[in-house]
């Protein structure tokens, strides 16, 4: 087991912070979607203009060091976006992380 922690920010405003623990980014990465996909299932165009955006990092990190919204081991970031079509949520991986 590994530890991950997914960050929720609001524009550079740190709004969250979860510690997580998985086998693999590959698991860390569905179970945050399906976890953002549950809490911005009503309230997806309203996040969407404030920004929300749900960053993925190995490890835990201290509350001082929480002020960093890019951390150097960023895996990749979830995000609300508008769209023609509808508000969708957008993946965008970290190129040093095969995810």
């Amino acid at each position: 087991m590994q530890n991950y922690a997914v960050s929720t920010w609001a524009g550079d405003r740190l709004v969250g912070h979860e510690p997580l623990v998985a086998e693999s980014i590959t698991e860390v990465r569905a179970f945050v979607q399906g976890m953002i996909t549950e809490r911005v299932r009503d309230h997806k165009s309203m996040l969407a203009q404030f920004g929300i955006r749900y960053v993925i990092e190995h490890g835990h990190r201290t509350l001082e060091e929480l002020t960093t919204h890019s951390p150097a081991n960023q895996i990749g970031t979830w995000h609300v976006v508008d769209k023609p079509a509808g508000t969708s949520l957008i993946w965008q991986p970290n190129e040093r992380y095969d995810s």
